[in-house]
């Protein structure tokens, strides 16, 4: 066998796991190769579970489970900053994410369409943690027409401390969605999982968040003068 032969059969051949002591968290899962998530709140409060290579994620080689593992991606350069991690219980950063992720497309679209001359699209590339009027903390992540002189519309995709599953979509100053996704709703009701129902659910959720979206950026670019 020739030594090139060798090598690209070496490199084709995955290498055994290495097992570590520590059995993974995935139900049903029997591997013992797991590393603990990392994930460390501004608290200090840790996540207790452990996962093998196919069920954790991993950002700049530190092994994360996978909901915390949404939670680092989420919020950006703000994992960076210790004091600035969400609670260990706390999902909403990575619903805020996941909803905004799948709107992002159709809302950039519609801004950019009812943008001016002179004016441009910004985007968020990461959910913040903000505080609304009466200074309750809330997770967001938002698109902005701007100009010169400042912000001109913003549509925002956050979720309150209220309640960490209900979604709320603001246009303007305008309150156009308050609503649980499907998945988390027949999650709290005990209902059992049904992917047809899953997918077709997911679907009427977005197309209702996009149409009232559109519907309040079309008013928004009728109007002779600009409202924010």
């Amino acid at each position: 066998m020739s030594s090139l032969f060798r090598r690209r059969h070496q490199e084709e051949v995955a290498p055994e796991p290495v097992s570590t002591g520590i059995a993974c968290s995935m139900p049903g899962c029997v591997h013992d190769n797991a590393l603990p998530c990392a994930y460390r709140d501004r608290r200090g409060r840790g996540c207790e579970a452990a996962y093998c290579p196919d069920h954790r994620v991993t950002f700049a080689g530190v092994p994360y489970c996978r909901r915390h593992g949404g939670t680092i991606q989420a919020i950006g350069e703000a994992a960076f900053d210790p004091n600035g991690l969400p609670d260990v219980d706390d999902r909403t950063p990575s619903l805020v994410n996941w909803v905004s992720r799948d709107l992002d497309a159709k809302i950039r679209a519609m801004l950019e369409g009812a943008a001016r001359p002179g004016e441009a699209v910004v985007v968020d590339d990461a959910v913040r943690l903000a505080r609304d009027r009466s200074r309750a903390s809330r997770w967001e992540r938002s698109w902005r027409i701007v100009e010169s002189t400042g912000i001109v519309l913003k549509v925002t995709v956050h979720i309150s401390d209220e309640d960490d599953a209900m979604v709320h979509v603001t246009v303007g100053s305008d309150v156009v969605a308050d609503e649980i996704p499907p998945w988390i709703a027949r999650r709290r009701e005990g209902l059992p999982f049904d992917a047809a129902i899953d997918i077709e659910e997911r679907r009427l959720f977005y197309q209702s968040l996009e149409e009232r979206i559109a519907d309040a950026v079309t008013r928004f670019a009728a109007r002779p003068t600009r409202w924010r």
